[in-house]
């Protein structure tokens, strides 16, 4: 019995040990906008902690605050540069002016796959095309959507006119300029409100991937997909760099193991995949009916859009940025890969 007691003792002992070491782990708070189920927040975000975590064996603690409690979409830069959160992702078109060369993603017609646009994303920080807008924060990794298609509540819309007077969601500033080119009226709804302006008419559609069709609850609320890849979104997963400085060798080792490349290339990967089912299971669901827009409707499309590219390049030599050069590296990247 004594023998027993003193065994139960030592492991008892040895728990709280465990317990105490992770316990005593740096947190490390990783802010999304998205629900907690939603796929990036679960199947990116979590996971990235998770390994993370692991890897680091109780020096970190990466803890998810998902669903916007740290800070509204537009607030997620914000938040960790003034240490609210020490991590999040964020949309870097919601945060107005302060990633313009990495804007280039977005452009018309550009990209087709998240693996396209996120590997030329994270070539271009890599290459130091996106130094000066980066600066300030420790960058983990970039990626990309998949290209953006329509989708609408009750009405189609296929061809560039079809497009006048309807109310679109706006996701960043270049899609407002395709959407107002096109004859629409662009109306500013972050991502997670988009079902209920849907549902309640504020809006008639939005440029999206099929992700978020799963991700923000739009199955009942639209019934017309029209694949176009007319824009797209570019994405950071960021650190506050003082944080990061801080941190201890290995902590520091084991954040850098899974930045990058090798953040951005499993990324895209399962955002590609996902996209793919989310088109697969809207293909067969009652009521929804997905079209594809011919070659010559894209051409008519691409004709009445082309001055946006110009127009971006003038702006970036407005700001005194080399544009030609980050729109020339990054087609050469993603034509590459988007064959």
């Amino acid at each position: 019995m004594k023998k027993k007691l003193i065994g139960f003792i030592i492991v008892v002992f040895s728990l709280a040990t465990v317990s105490s070491a992770n316990a005593s782990g740096t947190e490390l708070k990783l802010a999304t906008f998205e629900p907690p189920k939603a796929f990036i927040a679960s199947k990116i975000l979590a996971a990235w902690a998770k390994k993370v975590n692991q890897c680091s064996a109780g020096e970190l603690n990466v803890k998810m605050y998902a669903g916007g409690v740290l800070g509204s979409p537009p607030k997620q830069y914000d938040i960790v540069t003034s240490g609210v959160a020490d991590i999040s992702w964020t949309v870097l078109g919601y945060i107005g002016g302060q990633f313009p060369l990495s804007s280039v993603i977005e452009l018309p017609f550009l990209t087709k796959t998240s693996k396209a646009g996120t590997t030329a994303l994270n070539t271009l920080f890599n290459e130091g095309y996106l130094d000066k807008e980066m600066a300030g924060i420790k960058v983990i990794g970039l990626h990309s959507n998949p290209g953006y298609h329509v989708h609408m509540k009750d009405t189609k819309v296929v061809n560039p006119s079809d497009f006048k007077g309807k109310k679109m969601r706006v996701p960043s500033k270049i899609a407002g300029t395709i959407l107002k080119t096109l004859g629409a009226t662009g109306v500013k709804v972050p991502a997670p409100g988009t079902s209920e302006a849907l549902n309640k008419g504020v809006v008639d559609g939005t440029p999206f991937p099929y992700t978020a069709i799963g991700s923000f609850r739009l199955f009942d609320v639209t019934k017309y997909h029209t694949e176009l890849h007319v824009t797209n979104a570019t994405f950071g997963l960021i650190m506050n760099e003082n944080k990061y400085n801080g941190l201890p060798n290995k902590a520091k080792n084991c954040i850098d193991k899974y930045s990058g490349h090798a953040f951005g290339d499993w990324a895209s990967n399962l955002i590609d995949n996902q996209n793919a089912k989310m088109k697969n299971e809207i293909s067969k669901r009652d009521g929804h009916e997905i079209i594809i827009a011919s070659d010559s409707v894209i051409a008519e499309y691409k004709k009445i859009l082309a001055p946006i590219e110009s127009d971006w390049l003038n702006e970036m030599k407005g700001k005194g940025l080399d544009g030609d050069a980050v729109l020339k590296r990054a087609r050469q990247i993603i034509t590459s890969i988007d064959r």
